[in-house]
């Protein structure tokens, strides 16, 4: 079977790093080592990790002689992340999304997969706001971490 549900994914926080790298294959590795090599803490009770990914904009140009517009691919954005979590004061990675909220520096994050494959990408943490719902809700979090890298992805390990 080739689908596979999110159950075991986990969510990790790594250290400030401001390095940019080439959008090319060689950059691409080299960003991949590179975070590999870093300490990552686990994010706890991550309910959503939400979404990730290139989207390209689009430049219009319309002709006068023919009035048909046409499009092409812009600039790519790797869009910002949207992470519920139940609130969990005493979690170290959610001590961590807390203190890079404070800083202006981008962040290495990881998404584990749980089959040896797993993105690495750079960002900066946004938001950590409480949803505190109502008296039958559970305390939560949401956290938003503007994703200002390429999503590098570890493939899984051959078989």
């Amino acid at each position: 079977m080739t689908i596979k549900t999110s159950a075991g994914v986990r969510f990790l926080i790594g250290p400030a790093h401001n390095i940019t790298y080439a959008e090319d294959t060689a950059g691409r590795a080299a960003a991949l080592t590179a975070l590999k090599g870093l300490t990552f803490v686990e994010v706890g009770e991550v309910e959503d990790a939400g979404e990730l990914g290139d989207e390209a904009s689009t430049a219009d140009f319309t002709a006068l002689a023919n009035r048909r517009k046409r499009k092409v691919k812009g600039t790519f954005d790797a869009g910002t992340q949207q992470i519920t979590l139940g609130s969990d004061p005493v979690d170290l990675g959610q001590k961590a999304l807390k203190a890079a909220l404070s800083s202006d520096s981008n962040f290495a994050f990881q998404m584990d997969y749980g089959d040896g494959t797993a993105d690495f990408y750079l960002g900066q943490v946004l938001s950590c706001r409480k949803q505190i719902g109502t008296a039958e809700s559970i305390r939560k979090a949401s956290v938003s971490v503007a994703i200002n890298s390429a999503i590098y992805e570890q493939a899984a390990p051959a078989a």
